[in-house]
């Protein structure tokens, strides 16, 4: 019978780190071998032959197959561990990268890794519309903390029109209330939003949190103001932007 992993995570230190139950069988290894090139990386075992450690951090783009390997025969790393959560995603987007390295399962529970390029964004963890204001919370992603005067800033599609609200920044995590009165003042339009602190302009979205597709699944309740209706939604690349139109119907 397969030997099935416990524990397959990536660390905020770019490094894979694999379990098992039992010790491995002497002689075997974990590598993992890139899809597209055939190039293998080797870890190191540690714990009695239950732990292997892979370093992450400089693997090339695309997918990486995880292996165990002994004698020149190769058969898939497989786990019932999903591979992350969402404390430890968080935690791994907290520091600078321009690649990110994450772990998927396969339907039959083989592990894989997906490289990809990344670039810094404002991931939104929290929404709650009410009262007069938006309220959005979340954490800067692949940027490090950062220091400094923070807005959030809601541009308009089509003509390019600005308005801007003051944002707390802690380290990577951030707060702003977005007063509705704001966007009531302008023509209606649909708004996307950045954070602008120090050198960083993120585009607030949400995508850490393995549930894509979030355009049609979330949805967040309206506010009046005089004549207009102002909601915030995500778009089809889960980014999260506010909608600002006449109470009768609102823009689409």
């Amino acid at each position: 019978m397969a030997t099935v992993a416990n524990h397959v995570r990536i660390g905020a230190d770019d490094t894979l780190t694999i379990g098992w139950d039992t010790p491995l069988p002497d002689g075997e290894r974990v590598v993992l071998r890139h899809a597209a090139s055939g190039a293998v990386r080797s870890g190191s075992g540690g714990g009695g032959g239950r732990r292997w450690r892979l370093p992450v951090a400089d693997l090339d783009v695309g997918d990486w197959e995880a292996c165990l390997e002994a004698g020149g025969i190769a058969r898939p790393v497989l786990t019932d561990d999903p591979g992350f959560s969402l404390d430890g995603l968080l935690a791994y987007a907290d520091r600078p990268r321009d690649r990110a390295a994450r772990v998927t399962r396969a339907p039959d529970v083989r592990v894989a890794l997906a490289v990809r390029p990344v670039r810094p964004h404002a991931e939104v963890v929290a929404v709650h519309p009410g009262g007069g204001e938006i309220r959005v919370a979340g954490r800067l992603a692949y940027t490090g903390p950062r220091a400094g005067a923070a807005r959030l800033v809601a541009v308009a599609r089509g003509s390019g029109w600005r308005v801007a609200w003051s944002a707390r920044v802690e380290g990577t995590a951030f707060e702003v209330c977005a007063a509705v009165d704001v966007l009531a003042a302008e023509p209606p339009a649909l708004w996307d939003l950045w954070l602008d602190v120090a050198d960083v302009h993120a585009r607030l979205a949400t995508r850490l949190d393995d549930a894509p597709g979030k355009r049609g699944k979330v949805s967040y309740p309206r506010q009046l103001h005089g004549d207009r209706s102002i909601r915030p939604y995500y778009t089809v690349r889960d980014e999260l932007a506010f909608a600002c139109g006449p109470s009768a119907g609102e823009a689409r």
